[in-house]
């Protein structure tokens, strides 16, 4: 925990940043250890001392379950080092939580946060036996190490004992054609007045939900204000974590087949995103544990005299890093070898990074019961490319509209795109979703990616699967950070843009909208 609040007070950007940290130990030995070993951190770096400086308004603090009463902090650390014993069994004494109030004591602490709350612990909900305490402050405190493991379908999943009936018939009639359509779905997920009507459950994944379905039922029309039923509600949802799709009623009485189909193609196209995720989630795990058993090796190569040094530099795989050696420097008072450690664990954390995200090809024809290229440019067909244009934004999103059509044109049959298929599928396209428009075109985007959020860079599979301008330029400013945040500047940065894109070279037109996208992560 001291390693993870040391690297965060020496990372860039987190002084201008302004935020501040506090640490919660559930004991005073646990206080008095973090403290000293923070103290020892500070004789070795000067430079982080002004994080702990009276003077400063909010200091870095680490304090005791029991005296933390009033503080706050942006940032704060939660230390929990309960665990089991040598034979593996795990004493359920918990100390304050174990005493009457317990519970009080625990939500004061946890709540400290105003931005992020950090929690570290030997102890895994699951080690936790409620069968033999009735301490309030031991059961919540196992609920709140289940959020803190598992997230909002902690929460979901706590409360499925109880669940309640459908609210509508129309609800009953939502789930009874979707589960007809193979989905499985649980009634009145939630707490409170903040239940999901209709939740879906991930087919990879039992434990958790797809999505939430919200119909505009008996808990709408108890709302009292529009405000009420069409944001309030739906943000305290995706607040706690919910992916929210809405079907109204009257969509349903007056054309059922097609607003069926239009939600089973938008839970299939969520479907094709998660489980993109889930694979980068994974991935991320392996990468996450090769960085962290190299940079652990690192540091034992040095203990024993490993690292030599290179006249104040470190080579690692042809990558130099000065280390500011010498009197002239006056910045970094550490010694040599630790300092080489740092900056050779860096470089190969560098070599061991978590690749980018990865751009999928969807599939616009696995959607529908049936493709006509007779019937495109029939009124009566626009639903079907309604459903295929959603999955291939879902699933691609922000989506170039030329490649957009090129995917409804190549699941009917046909290589070529003509203007008369270009310009039916941006009409469609444009009735029901988002769009930013660039000099290359009109990207549309997906309802869980709009353009005013964050947006990761997707590395296609092959080098053919997208050009330079197939890609938005949100996207290419995402690159460009990652490629900045790694030293490299002008013209170096731009050539290390075009390889991370997967191209050996550029072509003017595709290296001048490298330089505007470069130009853009600079300034923002």
């Amino acid at each position: 925990m001291v390693a993870d609040i040391v690297g965060r007070l020496r990372s860039p950007g987190f002084r201008d940043s302004k935020l501040t940290i506090g640490v919660v130990t559930f004991n005073s030995e646990q206080q008095s250890l973090i403290e000293d070993l923070l103290d020892e951190e500070r004789r070795r770096d000067p430079s982080i001392e002004p994080y702990f400086a009276e003077v400063e308004l909010e200091p870095l603090f680490v304090k005791n379950l029991e005296s933390v009463q009033g503080d706050e902090r942006d940032i704060m650390y939660f230390s929990i080092t309960y665990g089991p014993d040598l034979s593996g069994a795990v004493s359920m004494n918990f100390g304050p939580m174990n005493r009457e109030g317990g519970e009080r004591r625990l939500n004061v602490a946890i709540t400290r946060a105003r931005h992020e709350l950090r929690v570290f612990s030997s102890l895994k909900s699951e080690q936790m036996d409620l069968a033999r305490t009735q301490a309030m402050g031991v059961r919540d405190l196992k609920h709140f190490l289940e959020f803190a493991e598992r997230g909002p379908r902690a929460l979901a999943e706590a409360t499925r004992g109880s669940l309640g009936d459908f609210e509508s018939p129309f609800e009953e009639a939502v789930a009874s054609a979707l589960k007809g359509k193979g989905w499985e779905l649980h009634t009145q997920i939630g707490a409170s007045a903040f239940r999901v009507d209709l939740a879906v459950v991930h087919p990879d994944a039992r434990g958790s939900y797809l999505t939430g379905i919200e119909c505009d039922g008996a808990t709408y029309h108890r709302s009292a204000t529009a405000r009420d039923r069409d944001m309030l509600r739906e943000q305290v949802l995706r607040g706690l974590g919910w992916e929210i799709l809405r079907v109204w009623s009257t969509d349903w009485w007056v054309d059922r087949a097609s607003t069926l189909q239009k939600l089973d193609a938008k839970l299939h196209g969520l479907l094709a995103v998660s489980r993109v995720q889930r694979a980068e989630e994974a991935k991320k795990e392996v990468a996450s544990a090769a960085a962290e058993a190299a940079i652990a090796k690192a540091r034992e190569e040095a203990a024993a005299g490993e690292v030599a040094p290179h006249n104040g530099t470190v080579n690692h795989k042809g990558v130099q890093a000065d280390l500011g050696l010498g009197a002239a420097s006056g910045q970094d008072t550490r010694p040599r070898g630790e300092r080489e450690v740092e900056v050779y664990a860096r470089n190969i954390s560098a070599d061991l990074a978590v690749p980018a995200a990865t751009l999928v090809e969807s599939d616009p024809a696995n959607v529908v019961d049936a493709v006509t290229a007779s019937a495109f440019f029939d009124r009566s067909y626009d639903q079907v490319l309604l459903t295929m244009i959603a999955h291939v934004i879902e699933v691609e999103g922000p989506v170039l509209d030329a490649v957009l059509a090129r995917r409804i044109a190549r699941a009917h049959g046909w290589q070529r795109t003509g203007s008369r298929i270009q310009e039916h599928v941006d009409a469609l396209a444009a009735e029901a979703h988002r769009s930013t428009k660039e000099d290359v075109g009109t990207f549309y985007w997906a309802a869980a990616r709009g353009p005013e959020l964050p947006i990761q860079f997707r590395k296609a599979a092959e080098e053919s699967a997208r050009t330079v301008d197939e890609t938005c330029m949100a996207e290419l400013v995402a690159l460009a950070r990652v490629v900045l945040e790694t030293g490299a500047m002008g013209d170096g940065a731009v050539v290390a843009m075009v390889r991370e894109f997967g191209m050996k070279s550029a072509r003017a037109a595709s290296r001048r909208r490298f330089e505007k996208a470069m130009e853009l992560a600079s300034v923002i």
